[in-house]
């Protein structure tokens, strides 16, 4: 699931890109400063996921970073650029070579790295956010401006394998736009609401069935870490689309992202999945037959994004 995974660079640039942005996401960006950025869903009109990921303010431009194999950028991209009409408003990706690398600290990261982003020579640039975990750090540019940084990140941080990657983000519910979460969701349905939506921004296009949701303070489903326990196999492909089931055998969702625990956890693991919540995913069914134990299933209780669920 995680391999071939990057953050994506989306480069805005123009004299309305603030604004433009701030139009077409879910977070606030109009007022963003630069060195600072925020999480953001792109919707359509009826708040149906596009894509989601970071957006940093740099001096010279705007980026957006989306979590996805190559190409992934490529849907948004052409989506931003039909909304331009008289906008001084540019959007392209970058080639692969100078897309994100991932590196994760997981202690002291704070001291050596501020959180927030950095333009470097070119078109690079540094991005540090938190996670659950803890640090992460995306590098990325040309490849003598990401090694000229990589000696002073090598002090504090490692690059990320894939294996850490999958675990950090099924601990931060942090999905991938296609194997996890499609246009078939509503951006709440997400469950990173208190990250990635701003509830008090003005009009931006699928803001209006968001604010109905909120106004309801129910949802029906929602993107949840999914604990598990029994798991016989050490490959988590292997449990990508296992149904989970509730004690009257209700199908509430697939898992999707799955990482299995090896050594003394062996039996333990941890997924993504989109879930109903009209019932309680009690074992997980493979298209073979093997079950194993759901745990508990963890998740905000609000559409607000307070409180944990488990």
């Amino acid at each position: 699931m995680s391999a071939g995974l990057r953050f994506r660079r989306i480069l805005v640039t123009g004299r309305d890109r603030a604004r433009f942005l701030h139009n077409f996401c879910t977070n606030v960006v109009r007022d963003l400063p630069a060195g600072r950025s925020v999480e953001a869903f792109f919707v359509d009109v009826k708040a149906r996921v596009l894509a989601h990921g970071y957006v940093l303010a740099l001096p010279s431009r705007h980026e957006i970073h989306v979590l996805g194999v190559a190409g992934a950028e490529a849907a948004l991209v052409k989506h931003l650029d039909r909304y331009i009409i008289t906008e001084d408003v540019q959007v392209r990706s970058v080639p692969e070579e100078q897309q994100g690398q991932l590196w994760l600290s997981t202690d002291g990261g704070l001291d050596r790295c501020a959180v927030g982003c950095v333009e470097l020579a070119g078109e690079g640039v540094r991005h540090v956010f938190r996670w659950t975990g803890g640090m992460l750090c995306v590098l990325a540019g040309e490849a003598q401006v990401v090694a000229a940084e990589v000696a002073d990140l090598a002090s504090w941080a490692a690059a990320a394998t894939d294996e850490q990657l999958l675990g950090w983000r099924i601990a931060e519910r942090f999905p991938v736009v296609g194997p996890d979460v499609s246009a078939e969701q509503l951006a709440p349905e997400v469950d990173r609401n208190s990250e990635a939506i701003s509830y008090q921004k003005g009009c931006y296009l699928g803001q209006e069935p968001i604010a109905r949701l909120d106004a309801m303070g129910h949802i029906n489903r929602a993107l949840r870490k999914v604990v598990l326990s029994g798991v016989d196999a050490a490959d988590g492909q292997a449990w990508t689309g296992a149904e989970l089931r509730s004690a009257e055998g209700a199908v509430l969702g697939r898992l999707t992202s799955v990482l299995v625990s090896a050594g003394r956890e062996a039996g333990a693991g941890m997924g993504l999945a989109v879930v109903r919540l009209a019932g309680i995913p009690v074992e997980a069914v493979r298209g073979d037959g093997v079950r194993c134990v759901v745990e508990r299933v963890v998740g905000r209780d609000m559409l607000s994004g307070a409180g944990e669920a488990g």
